[in-house]
This record gives structure tokens, sequence and C-alpha cells, in this order.
């Protein structure tokens, strides 16, 4: 089947390594993308001399030699970006006036924790063993196996780490809290990873410490934007094309088998395969018109929780924060609204790490603030009210932080104020859901066990990528799970599946 048409809809991290893919395996393959540059998630803008940075925070892969970091190759990005290693992940100021710090080195988190709660000194080490013993997993790019020799390479991977997968499995952060008597651990813990749902599992706060004590994930200098941009232009000079502000409207199916798309413009594409990197929710009920949705997949859109809603509060600052913790979440002395949403804390991070996002000795904060996408979404058809709340919330987070850091008082150069609105029109993601499905216990089984399917019962020629399918809101799972859904294509068509590395 080389040379076949192929298309995609989405130029998101998914959907551009999954053309790259393509073209690396003799695909004739064009991206269409509805807004004007590529990235979707994987974004950032510009605002004055500052830039604003709405996704990366960490990347998984970044240590050369690790089996992970072979992706990042075969995409021909990060070779030559600096990476920039945390540490200290995040800093919690308690309520009781202590701080908690999480060190990304598990030996100075663990003395760290035992001078903070001696007496959890066993639940404390359990944490610290738990992390050494991730240290050993070496899982392979390939995290949906499909053939003897995947199987081999995922079970050689994890076998090292088996102890700690059956150990940590179905354990929450919530209950492991449980089990501490000091306040504060009980406090911060459950609160370390922004939005984490009550059943947040504990493997994924183990992993994440685990491959930063590595330098297996680490942040690439330069944002979310340059990185997509880098992909795109890989996919370019591979011989692929996106086509910008093209719009899907429906995938067109005859016969049970997807054989193009029409665009809003109402121009139609013919393809000999479809997928689609785009919203899951849109992909499927509205592209696709609701058929063939199996009563299981309708079931995750009816039951299962989504990431939350954000609004982003971006500052540009005339003032140096670059001795302040990178990540810094502090209580309220006073709750406030934001939106319809009472908050008792914020979580501050800045990017003085990275100078290419502000000019020398300013800085660039984010705030990040839980928010109702219902509230939001109505308020945007009011313009006038819906920019005057806009303001109001960058007001409200702008006095936070000139109380807990003084020095701040008029330094604010640039204001943006994204919201759950400003995701869903730029980017399509269901009801502003920024990172689709909320990471939880049983969305950790289902990811262990592959029970997310990229294609769907009954239609042929087509397949879906990205954060619907390959769950926990990562670049490096999106970027992932397009290099699958091409090594599934070149399986079924009996060809060999080609990386570049060859």
């Amino acid at each position: 089947m080389r040379d076949a048409r192929l298309i995609i809809i989405g130029a998101g991290m998914a959907g551009l390594a999954a053309g790259c893919y393509a073209r690396l395996n003799g695909y004739d393959v064009q991206i269409l993308e509805q807004h004007a540059i590529p990235g979707g998630l994987c974004t950032s803008w510009q605002r004055g001399a500052y830039t604003f940075d709405g996704a990366v925070r960490y990347l998984t892969g970044t240590r050369p030699g690790s089996p992970e970091h072979r992706l990042w190759q075969e995409l021909g990005l990060l070779a030559e970006r600096p990476i920039h290693f945390y540490d200290e992940f995040t800093c919690y100021e308690g309520t009781d006036g202590r701080t908690l710090h999480l060190y990304t080195d598990a030996d100075r988190l663990e003395e760290h924790l035992l001078a903070l709660a001696p007496a959890d000194a066993a639940a404390i080490r359990d944490l610290a063993a738990g992390v050494r013993q991730f240290r050993r997993l070496d899982l392979p790019v390939d995290l949906t196996p499909t053939s003897p020799q995947d199987m081999l390479a995922l079970g050689q991977g994890v076998l090292p780490g088996l102890g700690a997968l059956l150990r940590w499995r179905t354990a929450t952060v919530r209950s492991y809290a449980g089990r501490l008597r000091d306040p504060l651990l009980r406090e911060a813990l459950p609160r370390l990873f922004q939005f984490a749902p009550d059943d947040f599992p504990m493997m994924i706060l183990l992993t994440t410490l685990a491959s930063m004590n590595d330098h297996e994930a680490g942040y690439p200098v330069g944002g979310s934007r340059r990185l997509a941009e880098d992909l795109a232009a890989r996919y370019v000079a591979l011989g692929g094309e996106v086509r910008y502000r093209a719009r899907v409207e429906r995938i067109l199916v005859e016969n049970d088998r997807a054989v193009g798309v029409r665009l809003a413009d109402g121009s139609e594409y013919r393809a000999d395969q479809v997928i689609s990197a785009a919203d899951g929710h849109t992909t499927l009920f509205d592209l696709l018109e609701g058929r063939y949705v199996s009563e299981r997949v309708r079931s995750y859109y009816r039951e299962l929780p989504l990431s939350h809603a954000i609004v982003q509060v971006s500052l540009g600052m005339a003032a140096d924060l670059s001795a302040q913790p990178a990540t810094l979440s502090f209580p309220l002395r006073v709750p406030v609204m934001i939106g319809n949403v009472p908050h008792e804390r914020l979580v501050l991070k800045h990017y003085c790490f990275d100078p290419t996002m502000a000019p020398p000795g300013h800085s660039v904060v984010t705030v990040w603030c839980a928010a109702d996408y219902d509230w939001w979404a109505r308020l945007r058809a009011d313009r006038p009210a819906y920019r005057a709340e806009k303001e109001r919330a960058a007001a409200v987070v702008i006095a936070a932080l000139e109380e807990r850091l003084p020095d701040l008082r008029g330094r604010v150069q640039e204001v943006d104020v994204a919201t759950p609105a400003t995701y869903e029109r730029y980017t399509g993601n269901w009801r502003g859901a920024f990172a689709g499905w909320a990471l939880t216990t049983r969305k950790m089984s289902m990811m262990m066990g592959g029970a997310m399917k990229k294609t769907l019962p009954g239609l042929a020629g087509f397949a879906m990528v990205g954060q619907w399918v390959e769950p926990g809101g990562s670049v490096a799972l999106a970027a992932a799970s397009g290099r699958d859904a091409l090594k599934d294509l070149c399986a079924a068509a009996g060809t060999p599946f080609r990386t570049g590395l060859e």
C-alpha cells in the first residue's frame, strides 16, 4: 500500500508525528489543520517582548541512550535543543506555615521528608524505595505491542520494575497520604500535581520523580511552540504537506470505509486512509456523526472524568524571579473568586530558566486556575462581560501574587488570560479539557491493558491518535500514538515499518 494517499486531521504533536512516520514509510500524506499554526495544545504565544507557554512543563525521553529518547531521534527533535533539569519540581507552602520541597533527587527528597516528618519514616522510605524501583524501568517506544517482538521488548523493559508495578498499580496518592501522620505531608502530597483527581495514581508521582532523578524528564528550552514548529519542519522536510485554516467538518465514508474528508468550505479531499488527531468527541460524534461508536466507547464519554478545565493567567513582569522556586504553591490569606470558582491557594510557575521567554532581568509567570467550563462558555456569548471577567481574573491573580511577593508591585507589563472557551475555540478540545481524560487509577489500568483502541468496529481505513486514545496529556505519548498508528498500518499492508534510524 506504499504511495497510498493518507489524510491526517490535525497538526498537533500526534498528527505531525503520524505524518513524519507516514513519509518515512512512503505514504503520500497531507495534514489538514483548522488553526494557522502547528502544535494544537502544544503551543506558546507572544505578547510584546514575552512568550507565554500553554503546555510543556517537562518532557519525557530527554536522556540520550534511553529507549524513549529514540522516539525524539526518529522524529529529528531535541538533538540541538538545550534541556533544563529541575532540582526542585514543586515548592508547597502549607497552611501550617511549613514548606515541602519536592526535590527531584530521590536521596535529597527522602532526607528532606524525614526531617519534616520523622514519625512517618516508614512510609517515607516506602515512597523513596518506589522512586528507586521505577528508575529501573526501561520501557520501549512502543507501549502497545502488536507482535511477539514488541511483547518481548516490553516485557524486558518492565521486568526490572515489575515488583514496583504490582506494588503501586492500584494505589492512589490520596490513599498513600492517608498513611501519614504529619499534617503538612497529608495536605501537600495529594496537591503536588495540580488538579489531580481524588484517585490520582501514586505510580504517576513515583515514575515522574524517577524520570526527573535520572534526567529522563526535563524542559526543552524554547518551550512548546518551538517544539511543535521543529516537528512541523521535520515533517515538511520529509516531503509532507500541511494545509492550515482548513477545518474538517465531515469524514467521508463509503461502504463502511473512510475515503476522505469534507472541509467547512465545502471542498473534499479523497484518501485511502484517514487518521484523526483531532478532539476525540468531535471526531466520533461530529465528523463521523456518532456512527461506528461502540457502547463501550460511548460510556467513556458519558462516565470518564475529564481533565480539569482551567483559566491560565499569564504575566510578563519587569522583575527577576529566578531566585524563587520554579513552581510555587501557596495559600491565600483570604480566598478569592476566579470566574465562579473559589480559590484558597494559587500555583505560580515562572520560566526564568528559559532565556527565550523574556528579556534579561524580566520574567514570565503563569498561573493555572480551576474553572467551570459551562460558566465561561455561556459568558462568552456576551463579549463585553466576557472581556471584563477575564480582566477581573487577571487583577485577582496579580493582587494575590503581589501580596505573596511584594517586590512584584507595579512590575506587570503584559497580561493574557485564556479560558476554557479559549481552549475550545483554538483547539476544539471538548469542554475545554486541555489534557483530555483525567488521569485516574481506572484510566491507568485501561492504558496498561490496551483498552483504548485507535480503530472503530466496522469502519475500515480509519484510525484515531492523540490524547483521547493515549491518555495522560503527555506530549511523548501523543507522538508515540502517531508512531503506533503508522506501525499498525504498515503491518496491515505487509510492509516493514521504517523509522529513519535503520
